[in-house]
């Protein structure tokens, strides 16, 4: 059987719809507060680091443990967020969680690094929870041909917003603003981030609900038991491909440490706050460019670009950083590192996503993405964990285990690939 004809989901209709309206109001507004929810807390994510480990001098191992805590139990809060969501309002549980995420906005009000610590992982495990619900509800109330394209504009908002974090933080920075000011300055924009929840709407787009109403007369019609036994392949084949991406998802997750050490490595290189700063500003720069490029590309390979140009071009970056520390390289080779960084990211929450959407049932959708979300926190817990005990003693091993993790997750969905002729 050739199953790349068999898999239809993953393949996008190659004919020009009649509307071109894909980004509507509901589809703005919820974008649009993944814009000002990043806007806030990527600098706390930009901040945080240089707080804990350079001005409070904490070893780099307790910035990895506390990442590890908020997305090791992140993963816990993003499959009950997904369940929920398919139980319950998603517009609800998005907004709830939303609207604790500013909890790592005040951390910094509290005198000692417990508190700190503490605030900073339940605001985190927040973001966690409301994740899975708010991207089913955006499938909901979004055009199906024109998903790649709203996920990958999802996902340029998003890191728009951070890189507008990132400029706002520098700029506090150059001006000699506490650090702990800043990041409390950051709930400003998360408010708004959850006000934008607060007037989109849950109606259903009409194509979407054409969509499933297509395919649920499809799997209806029992005209014979070859039609029967065509479409039960198909879902076997669906659920097969989905827990390989989960897998590999965790494994990438292994590797995918958090930004703020390469914003230390360089830091500490370059002997200035404001570099690393600005290698933060760079991977979300071209992870904004990656994601919405990506996505509005035409005959796109969603399954192929998520494993080439997401978790291999992230192998091969993650290297590069490193080799830059080992031989002391140019500050070029460092923000050319963290660009192919910022690309790979871009190819893996756009598609990550579209993916999942495309593999599993509506009715389990929410779940869906919350296994998803899940899968990428459980190898967040272990990678920031192994990744900071492995900062403190040699920086290039750090980044060498990450190139090999991410290599791994890249070669399982390659041989997903030539086993199943997915694209």
């Amino acid at each position: 059987m050739d199953w790349g004809r068999k898999i239809a989901p993953l393949k996008e209709e190659s004919v020009r719809p009649k509307s071109t309206n894909w980004l509507t109001r509901d589809v703005a507004l919820i974008s649009f507060s993944a814009f000002f929810a990043d806007m806030g807390y990527q600098a706390v994510t930009a901040v945080f680091p240089l707080l804990l480990i350079i001005e409070l001098k904490e070893p780099a191992y307790v910035y990895g443990l506390l990442l590890a805590l908020s997305y090791g139990a992140g993963s816990i809060f993003s499959l009950a967020g997904g369940k929920l969501g398919d139980r319950f309002s998603k517009k609800s549980l998005s907004l709830a969680g939303n609207l604790l995420i500013p909890l790592m906005s005040i951390s910094t009000l509290f005198p000692n690094v417990f508190s700190i610590g503490a605030l900073f992982t339940f605001g985190w495990w927040a973001r966690y929870f409301r994740t899975p619900a708010r991207r089913a509800w955006l499938v909901e109330v979004s055009d199906p041909r024109y998903r790649s394209k709203i996920f990958g504009f999802l996902h340029a908002l998003d890191v728009g917003g951070g890189m507008i974090a990132v400029i706002y933080s520098i700029i506090l920075v150059l001006l000699n603003v506490p650090l702990r000011d800043i990041i409390v300055v950051t709930i400003i924009p998360l408010l708004v981030s959850s006000l934008c929840l607060v007037v989109a709407r849950t109606r259903k787009h009409a194509a979407y609900i054409e969509e499933q109403e297509k395919a649920a007369a499809q799997n209806s019609k029992e005209d014979s038991k070859e039609k029967v036994d065509q479409l039960a392949e198909i879902e076997r084949k669906n659920n097969f491909i989905f827990r390989a991406v989960l897998i590999s998802a965790t494994l990438f997750g292994f590797s995918y440490y958090a930004l703020g050490f390469p914003i230390v490595t360089v830091a500490e290189s370059q002997g200035s706050a404001v570099l690393g700063i600005i290698t933060f500003g760079i991977y979300l720069g071209v992870s904004a460019l990656a994601g919405y490029s990506l996505g509005s590309l035409r005959g796109k390979r969603p399954f192929r670009t998520l494993w080439s140009l997401g978790y291999m071009l992230a192998a091969i970056s993650s290297l590069i950083i490193g080799t830059s520390f080992a031989l002391h390289y140019s500050l070029g080779i460092y923000y050319l590192g963290a660009a192919g960084l910022g690309f790979a990211t871009g190819s893996v929450e756009t598609f990550e996503p579209v993916l999942t959407s495309t593999l599993v049932k509506s009715s389990k959708l929410s779940s869906g993405m919350g296994w998803l979300s899940s899968s990428r926190a459980l190898g967040l817990f272990v990678s920031n964990i192994v990744v900071g005990v492995l900062f403190v003693f040699s920086q290039f091993d750090s980044y060498l285990y990450a190139a090999l993790t991410a290599f791994v997750a890249g070669a399982i969905l390659l041989a997903i690939e030539l086993k199943t002729k997915v694209r």
